[in-house]
């Protein structure tokens, strides 16, 4: 009996069917593997961003903790510093360091035009005793800045006589004198015609010896600031360094 030649082409057939069916295996093995890893690939990135999120996260809370610290900072100097240079520039005005304006009065005292009759012509001129009284009838009245002949008027200044002259900060003034002063007008003038001593100029010495002296009311009297040294020569502040 001779073989049938169906046998060799249908284990032929087989053959090769096994062979496609073992590749078409391994191929979709491959790529279950490669989606697989991929898969892992990007579950990994994900878990990375994640981290890197949770991260900024945590950064950007700690950066707003700190602007709201620097804010609060920022704002606590500035209220120092304001408060400071609110102080420094009420301390330099009441130093006379400062050009100051208010409501005041300005006072004229001028010599005599003429000496009466039976005065002595050392009466009828404005001393430098004169202008003090003045100054001292202000500043007791309450006066918060004072100037004679736009000579700002200190705690350290001197008013004297110089020959025919006076000396208001070591600066020589004539006549007439001007004093500016910033205050309640009211209490200032009052106080001038009042004074023992400053109230004589704008009374009898004015009727006797004929001294010109005038006191007029200002709404914006200007007093200029003290332009000489205020550094101490010997006074230094308690505890201080030399």
């Amino acid at each position: 009996m001779h073989p049938s030649p169906v046998r060799p082409a249908l284990a032929a057939v087989f053959v090769v069917l096994g062979f496609m069916f073992a590749t078409a295996f391994n191929t979709s093995n491959r790529a279950l593997d490669a989606r697989a890893s991929r898969s892992s690939d990007l579950a990994g990135v994900v878990r990375d961003m994640e981290r890197e999120r949770e991260d900024l996260k945590s950064r950007l809370a700690s950066l707003r903790a700190s602007v709201s610290d620097a804010r609060r900072k920022a704002a606590q100097e500035a209220g120092v510093r304001e408060t400071f240079g609110r102080d420094l520039d009420e301390a330099r005005a009441a130093a006379g360091l400062t050009l100051v304006i208010g409501p005041g009065v300005r006072v004229v005292l001028d010599d005599a035009g003429t000496v009466p009759e039976g005065a002595e012509p050392g009466d009828c001129v404005v001393h430098d005793s004169d202008i003090a009284a003045v100054v001292n009838a202000l500043a007791a009245a309450g006066a918060e800045a004072v100037s004679v002949n736009g000579e700002r008027v200190t705690a350290t200044t001197p008013i004297r006589c110089a020959g025919t002259t006076i000396m208001v900060n070591s600066t020589r003034i004539g006549a007439p004198y001007e004093v500016l002063a910033i205050g309640e007008p009211d209490a200032l003038e009052a106080a001038l015609r009042e004074d023992r001593v400053s109230g004589p100029l704008f009374g009898d010495f004015r009727a006797v010896y004929g001294l010109r002296t005038t006191i007029a009311h200002g709404g914006s009297i200007e007093v200029p600031a003290y332009a000489g040294s205020v550094a101490p020569a010997y006074a230094r502040a308690a505890g201080g360094g030399s």
